[in-house]
């Protein structure tokens, strides 16, 4: 059962996402080529960093000649918006018939693509093979990230500096567009509005912050309005 639903998981990965993956990646191998970054790296920063705004920065501060620690302090602040995602799934993929020490394997698993597409679809799988399920979905989307980037890397003089970076941002502009197709509930409606004028605005402000305060201050705006619309309908 286990290892069906983990090879349901990586098929999954096999679909749209993971070409919109493989394009971003591709962007990425050729972007790192032009940073002088060895291939080495960008396979290592692939498996382990596994989230391309990281590795973005990543690039950047290697271009600077930032030190190491400065590096991945910078990669971990910039990975931590997967501490709400790993928040929300937990309790969806939760049985008591896995030991504890698996979910912390599970939290390493959590992405972008493979949050939303577990999100979508583990409410269909018993609960038993939705760890599984998970796992299948990181394998899979983390070795068509590598193969894509090492292409890319090796491909990097025959691909157009803004084709580069058109590529890298395909990622997240499905993303975007599979949130508001995926609207269900008016809790995500009213974050999709506020996270979609707060970015913009704190851009204008200040750009090296806009993310962080985005996110926060219009996250926390969404949940006052969604709570104070609750208490006015009761």
């Amino acid at each position: 059962m286990q290892s069906a639903a983990f090879r349901t998981g990586v098929r999954e990965s096999f679909g749209v996402p993971g070409g919109v993956l493989a394009a971003s990646y591709i962007g990425f191998g050729a972007l790192a080529f032009a940073s002088g970054i060895p291939v080495e790296i960008v396979i290592v920063s692939t498996i382990t960093i596994w989230a391309l705004p990281g590795q973005l920065v990543m690039v950047d501060m290697w271009q600077i000649g930032a030190p190491m620690i400065a590096i991945v302090l910078a990669v971990m602040l910039t990975n931590a918006r997967f501490l709400p995602m790993t928040v929300t799934v937990m309790p969806v993929i939760r049985d008591r018939s896995h030991p504890e020490w698996i979910y912390y394997v599970a939290a390493q698993c959590v992405a972008m693509s493979s949050w939303m597409i577990c999100i979508r679809r583990s409410p269909e799988l018993p609960a038993r093979e939705r760890v599984a399920f998970l796992g299948g979905l990181a394998a899979g989307f983390i070795a068509i990230g590598v193969v894509a980037a090492v292409v890319g890397y090796y491909i990097a003089e025959s691909i157009p500096p803004v084709m580069q970076i058109g590529m890298v941002f395909l990622a997240p502009v499905y993303f975007v567009v599979f949130l508001i197709v995926e609207v269900r509930t008016r809790m995500v409606a009213i974050a999709l509005a506020c996270g979609g004028v707060a970015g913009p605005l704190f851009y204008l402000l200040t750009p090296q912050w806009s993310v962080l305060l985005a996110g926060f201050i219009g996250g926390t705006l969404a949940f006052a309005i969604h709570r104070t619309a609750g208490r006015s309908r009761a």
